[in-house]
């Protein structure tokens, strides 16, 4: 099923089979999980752990697969999330492209219809976005969609920014 649909774009729910692809084109490389996750590398095992923990298998919210449309290829993982490292009751939006996907607009196409979601099918006020101190790709992103500082904070991945955007 597709959560989000874009000029270029799909997030769709999550499959089992999808698990070695991303593994493959996320998980296994440096600087991707550099500037996502911290320095810490992910096995197979643990890639799959994860994925099978924050999945979205059978919702419109939760890490799911975007896919490019021209080639049906998938080129990372993304979804609009409960914000579950912070106080708040807000969610956040959320992407992570395969390296050869960075540089083409992706993040922000992808995190406009995530905003859209956040703010039209969820009816929340407010966007949240963390981001790694070193990801100044995504910080751009971010800043280009509208988002604005708000502070730092340690979640277990490590010291992230936390930008938010108000939808009103």
């Amino acid at each position: 099923m597709n959560i989000l649909n874009t000029n270029r774009l799909i997030l769709r729910k999550l499959s089992k089979d999808d698990f070695h692809t991303l593994y493959e084109k996320i998980f296994s490389d440096y600087e991707v999980v550099e500037n996502t996750f911290g320095s810490t590398m992910f096995s197979q095992e643990e890639t799959y752990e994860f994925l099978l923990e924050n999945g979205n298998f059978d919702s419109k919210v939760g890490l799911s697969v975007l896919e490019e449309k021209e080639t049906n290829s998938i080129i990372g993982i993304g979804g609009v999330l409960p914000c579950r490292y912070l106080d708040e009751d807000d969610y956040e939006i959320g992407f992570i492209l395969e390296k050869k996907s960075w540089g083409k607009g992706y993040a922000k196409e992808i995190g406009s219809a995530q905003i859209e979601q956040i703010k039209n099918d969820l009816k929340k006020d407010r966007a949240i976005a963390v981001v790694a101190p070193i990801n100044k790709a995504s910080i751009k992103s971010l800043e280009n969609l509208g988002f604005i500082y708000e502070k730092t904070t340690v979640i277990p991945r490590g010291e992230r920014l936390v930008y938010s955007l108000c939808l009103k």
